[in-house]
């Protein structure tokens, strides 16, 4: 009797468990690869979505550029205007057989234009709003439209989108997402960047295509772009945020070129106060190798190898002292050299800095120290041709 009991009362409790009433299916869903945020000459803004194409996902046969055996794409590109990206989402969606979802969302684009003259408060608002929202998705700056950064044709990925995720996370570029963003534009002392990309038609080749490239950082006055970080400037940048970084660089000297790659580089940043001068040290150590030398040169000789650290040196501090002007002239502190301030003196930041900064960057002294160590100059010190000479 007694398990009898109990049968009847785990079959009662059986009655009170619920069916997958609200399941979603996955064939009721539009997985958005990236979207892109424009400005209208009307003031309207103009939201664009890349969506894969589930019955063309299947193996390519052939090359790259987003495309399946017959040259059809794997995605295609819809677009909509309305007063905020919401608006516009929410007349795509009127359209679409399935739910779009966010979920596999990897990268926000924003044209110049709309970042310029709208801003991109909004998208800061709306974007944390939905769960399906990841803030570890990368926001890009796009040089002209930023639909035509999707409407590249890249022969490596399957999708643009995929394309514009692997350039965003290289070691070469510093690792910018929505959090990073968002937490400079919430902190005081600071002012945020972003990858800036553009599309480059290729050249030469059998087939031709439009290639999407880094061209810099967006450089941001709290939440409106106000300038580009380009070559040195954005190499400097790089060298002053904070996280590993590989970058090369051509240098000259005894009327031949080197190519050096920089790696394992550690920057510090000490804020200093004396005589009511504001100055700030900057003390950089990265190691190099040798990639390439246009003629011979002995690196055998130490004399040789410190003139290369030298050099090396300088230009390091010329990128730096290049972003800083960068940052004077706009007024914005890209670097967030006011956090340093802040972490050093935090009562004279709160009586005198916080309210007027980022105005006293410029009459900020800079103490710039380089030390470049070139650790590695290949296999060989001679071209292995040498000899024919």
């Amino acid at each position: 009797m007694t398990a009898i009991r109990r049968l009847g009362l785990a079959a009662a409790a059986l009655l009170l468990l619920s069916g997958c009433w609200d399941r979603t299916e996955i064939n009721d869903l539009a997985f958005i690869l990236s979207t892109a945020i424009d400005l209208e000459k009307d003031g309207s803004v103009r939201y664009t979505v890349m969506l894969p194409l589930p019955g063309s996902m299947g193996g390519a046969s052939g090359g790259g550029g987003g495309t399946v055996s017959g040259g059809n794409k794997s995605y295609y590109l819809d677009s909509e205007t309305g007063k905020t990206f919401r608006e516009a989402q929410a007349k795509l969606q009127k359209r679409m057989a399935r739910r779009m979802t966010l979920a596999h969302r990897r990268t926000v684009l924003v044209g110049e234009s709309a970042a310029r003259e709208r801003g991109v408060l909004d998208i800061f608002d709306g974007t944390p709003r939905s769960p399906e929202s990841r803030m570890t998705t990368y926001f890009i700056i796009t040089k002209g439209n930023a639909y035509e950064l999707l409407q590249a044709t890249p022969q490596f990925e399957r999708f643009p989108s995929e394309a514009i995720r692997e350039l965003a996370k290289s070691r070469m570029v510093t690792d910018l997402n929505l959090k990073d963003f968002a937490l400079a534009l919430s902190m005081p002392g600071s002012d945020p960047v972003a990858i800036h990309m553009g599309v480059k038609e290729s050249s030469k080749g059998l087939k031709s295509s439009k290639e999407i490239e880094v061209l810099g950082y967006g450089q941001f006055k709290r939440d409106k772009l106000v300038g580009i970080f380009e070559e040195r400037e954005a190499a400097g940048l790089t060298l002053l945020r904070p996280g590993s970084i590989n970058l090369s660089t051509m240098l000259q000297t005894e009327g031949q070129y080197f190519d050096i790659k920089m790696f394992d580089t550690d920057t510090s940043i000490k804020a200093r106060l004396k005589d009511e001068q504001l100055s700030f040290h900057i003390n950089i150590e990265t190691k190099a190798k040798v990639l390439e030398s246009s003629k011979f040169y002995d690196f055998s000789q130490p004399r040789k190898i410190s003139e290369i650290e030298e050099k090396l040196s300088a230009y390091i501090r010329q990128c730096i002292e290049e972003a800083f002007k960068r940052m004077q002239e706009k007024e914005t502190d890209s670097a967030q050299l006011g956090q340093y301030v802040r972490d050093t003196y935090p009562r004279l930041w709160k009586e005198k800095y916080e309210k007027s900064w980022p105005q006293p960057l410029k009459t900020a002294k800079f103490d710039i120290k380089v030390h470049s160590e070139l650790t590695e100059t290949g296999l060989i010190y001679n071209n292995i041709t040498k000899a024919m000479d």
